[in-house]
């Protein structure tokens, strides 16, 4: 392992533990720990399967992407690789992408640098997707959501001040950094974040092609497969509201602004978005009235339960697994192929 990656990840651990901290410093552990205590444990078990069978529904569109390759394995290949690949994000952040290529590999015999070619490309359309859905959340609940930042802005006037001058200092900081960027784009271009933003971008743009090129019946299964995905996101956020007595009054929509705000927690390299969906999660109830106390045994109870379901079922997968013969390509060759 390179020492940037190792840097990355003592970051990652890092950035999660400050904003777990963040998160707890104010609150009563033995508060929270009183409002876990008496869950509804029937709805937390429909949220876990529902999260399996998104899972479940991605191995089948990821399977459906190698077809025209003339590329097939098993549903039941597709989705050991799939949680396993969870289950590598949850140790290390964006690992999973290219262990879950690695075990196809194990158990099917598709080539690695196949695969992972295939999950640019669905990576890719459920980023264009994730931007739509969570524009429609944020400026549809704009009024609620500012609420999230009014803690950051309230003070007396000397406070406010100096929070203008910060807020204005990085506004003219960001300024001076697109100016600067825009002078010196030829030598820019030649520098390996350049390239690793514009291949981002070409990749979401030849995912879009390469789902238009399917064939329209292959086509009307890759949306329907990303609308279940995308539904079963949806229902596995708002049942968790049923867990705590507290939460259960909250509507549909509500669950699907908690989607996309515990799914922007999850874009941060966090491992297996902790600290940051808890920092999202209690803070998007907040704005919506519950206290601190239940928002945060929410964020603590949806992200244990979804990190021990992928842990638990990613690792049967695993060790099923290294029980296949055959030749499995490291996750290092892997990474460097696709870099």
């Amino acid at each position: 392992m390179k020492i940037q990656d190792i840097l990355k990840y003592i970051f990652s651990i890092f950035l999660a533990g400050i904003l777990l901290w963040y998160v707890l410093k104010e609150q009563n552990i033995k508060e929270v720990a009183e409002s876990i205590k008496d869950l509804h444990w029937g709805w937390l078990i429909l949220s876990s399967l529902t999260a399996i069978l998104s899972h479940y529904f991605r191995g089948l569109r990821w399977g459906l992407m190698l077809k025209p390759l003339n590329l097939k394995t098993s549903n039941s290949n597709l989705f050991m690789a799939t949680m396993s690949g969870y289950a590598g994000n949850v140790i290390i952040p964006r690992f999973g992408e290219f262990f879950r290529c690695g075990i196809l590999q194990k158990l099917s015999g598709i080539p690695a640098k196949t695969s992972f070619g295939a999950v640019v490309i669905e990576r890719a359309i459920d980023l264009v997707v994730f931007i739509i859905l969570f524009s429609i959340a944020f400026f549809s609940q704009f009024d609620i959501l500012y609420q999230m930042v009014l803690p950051f802005l309230e003070g007396n006037e000397a406070q406010m001040n100096q929070k203008f001058i910060l807020l204005g200092a990085i506004l003219l900081f960001f300024i001076t950094g697109i100016f600067i960027l825009y002078k010196v784009r030829d030598r820019l271009s030649k520098t390996k974040i350049y390239r690793t933003i514009h291949s981002l971008i070409l990749g979401v743009i030849e995912g879009m092609q390469a789902v238009f090129k399917l064939k329209r019946k292959e086509f009307i299964i890759y949306i329907a497969y990303t609308i279940a995905i995308w539904l079963c996101y949806f229902y596995m956020s708002y049942v968790v509201f049923k867990v705590l007595d507290e939460t259960a009054h909250l509507s549909l929509f509500v669950g699907f602004v908690m989607m996309m705000m515990s799914g922007l927690g999850m874009v941060i390299p966090t491992p297996g978005g902790t600290g940051s969906v808890h920092f999202f999660a209690s803070q998007t109830l907040m704005a919506y009235g519950i206290s601190a106390t239940t928002s945060i045994a929410y964020a603590l109870v949806m992200h244990t339960s979804q990190t021990v379901m992928i842990l638990t079922v990613g690792g049967i997968s695993i060790i099923i697994a290294n029980f296949k013969k055959g030749h499995q390509q490291t996750t290092l060759e892997i990474q460097n192929e696709a870099q």
